[in-house]
Parts: C-alpha cells; structure tokens; sequence
C-alpha cells in the first residue's frame, strides 16, 4: 500500500508548489485508476476468459477525466459547499460498497478527505499553489522546494503514526472505520491544513479578491 501513497506524492506536489487545480484532477484520477484496477481483478477472477484489460481501463479514465474534469467541477461548484461535500462523500461510500475491505478503503477514505478538503479550502482559506508573495527568481524556487519538503516530512509521519495505530488495532472488528478516518485524515492534511500551514508561516499567498469577498459577508 505504500506504493499508492508515492504515486500521490507527485499531484501533491503540483497542487503545492505548482498548479492546485491540475494537482487536485492528477490525485483523483489516479485514486480512480488505483480503485477501479483493484475492482477488474477482483471481477476477472470471474470471467471465463483470460483477458488483461488494465491499462486501458486506466487509459480510458485518465481521458475521461482529464476532458471532463473542469466540467465536473464547475458543475459541483456551482451547487455550493453543502452539495460538493454531499456528492464527495456519495461517490466515497459507493467506492467501498462492493466489498468492504482495506484495498477499498484505503482510496475511499482519500477521495472523502481529498474532496471535502479541497472544497473548505476553496470556500474559506482560498490557497494559490501559483501565489509565492512576488517572491522571484531563487527565492520562489527556495519557497516552493521548502513547502514541499515541509509538506511531505508532515505526511510522512502522520503515514508513519497512521500505520502504527492501524497495526495496534488489527484485530478490532472496527478496524475498516478506523482506516477509512485514518487515510481521510491524511487528504485533509493536504487539501486544508498543510495550505493554511502556508500561509501562516509566510510560504503562500490568497487571493485578495475573494478574500475581501468573504470579509464582506
């Protein structure tokens, strides 16, 4: 299971030091290719026929998401906070409805805390992976490698911690909930609390405009 969390470390990386959005549409589309790859071999097992589909399921979802990716998120944003998280937490269940079990979980839980983090920060802290406080040249190269490194020494522990409570508690009948919270946990650190982190030591910017919009309100 580590492996998934390296290959999310690069969205992570565009989302903070990069490009929010495109960090934001990388992360999805790889937890639905992790999950819909674990769902095929699971469902392979029962088709007659000896047929290796994987990678173009995983092609097909990457194109469909990156062409329609912009779409959905329009459309969710346009039905307010209450509905994205709504829909965020629909499409979260149904991801481990078919067989309750940790290879399920596991992307389950990070797609709720990816998408309800993302959402809050959209809402009320606003974060721009771009916006470096006109920081140019070196500066900007040596704010954005240390809030990566920053960000990443943080998810590592909170990995680490994750796993050794998941370790403690394995023969917990409860233990599927505990990891579905765990791995939210771990989204939620990305998607709101390592941006707001940002911005209180002075390593990321919001935008004026929609700050004074909330400052209206």
């Amino acid at each position: 299971m580590e492996l998934i969390f390296l290959f999310m470390l690069l969205p992570f990386f565009i989302y903070w030091c990069v490009n929010e959005k495109m960090g934001l549409q990388i992360s999805i589309t790889v937890l639905l290719c992790i999950w819909t790859v674990i769902l095929y071999r699971n469902f392979k097992e029962k088709i007659p026929f000896n047929i290796d589909l994987t990678w173009i399921i995983v092609a097909v979802i990457f194109c469909f998401y990156f062409f329609l990716g912009k779409k959905i998120d329009a459309l969710l944003s346009k039905g307010g906070t209450r509905a994205y998280i709504i829909t965020a937490s629909a499409v979260s269940f149904i991801m481990i409805l078919y067989r309750p079990s940790f290879e399920y979980v596991l992307p389950g839980g990070i797609m709720l805390g990816l998408s309800i983090g993302y959402c809050l920060n959209k809402r009320y802290i606003d974060f721009k992976s771009s916006n470096v406080l006109d920081r140019k040249g070196i500066k900007k190269w040596l704010t954005l490698l240390f809030r990566f490194l920053l960000g990443t020494a943080v998810l590592a522990v909170i990995i680490y911690r994750i796993n050794v409570i998941i370790n403690q508690i394995s023969n917990s009948q409860y233990i599927l909930i505990y990891s579905f919270l765990c791995y939210a946990v771990i989204s939620l650190w990305v998607f709101i609390a390592a941006p707001w982190v940002f911005i209180k030591l002075h390593l990321a910017g919001i935008n004026e405009n929609n700050s004074a919009e909330h400052d209206d309100k």
